[in-house]
């Protein structure tokens, strides 16, 4: 069962541990509040582990993931209320 965040509404998904971990390193290095949680079924069955964060720090969040060489798999809009998940991208590895 997945951890509540009420103050989360967005989840970002990974397709390898090593950078679901070392992005949560850095994001907190950065002072930038996330929480890690396992990853719904629903959502996505890469690597089990994803962040979970506030909209507001999603510009600042992204920069410091692509500065930092970081590869992420897929960014959701999350409603806690309805346990509803919506894509809203997924990572472009040709840049």
């Amino acid at each position: 069962m997945m951890v509540i965040y009420p103050q989360y509404d967005r989840l970002l998904s990974f397709a390898s541990i090593h950078h679901a971990i070392r992005a949560e390193k850095v994001l907190n290095e950065g002072c930038i509040p996330v929480a890690a949680a396992p990853t719904p079924r629903e959502v996505d069955i890469s690597c089990g582990q994803c962040l979970l964060f506030s909209a507001a720090n999603e510009q600042i969040l992204m920069d410091v993931l692509n500065g930092n060489s970081i590869c992420w798999s897929k960014l959701f809009q999350r409603d806690v209320q309805s346990k509803s998940y919506q894509l809203i991208m997924e990572y472009n590895h040709t840049k």
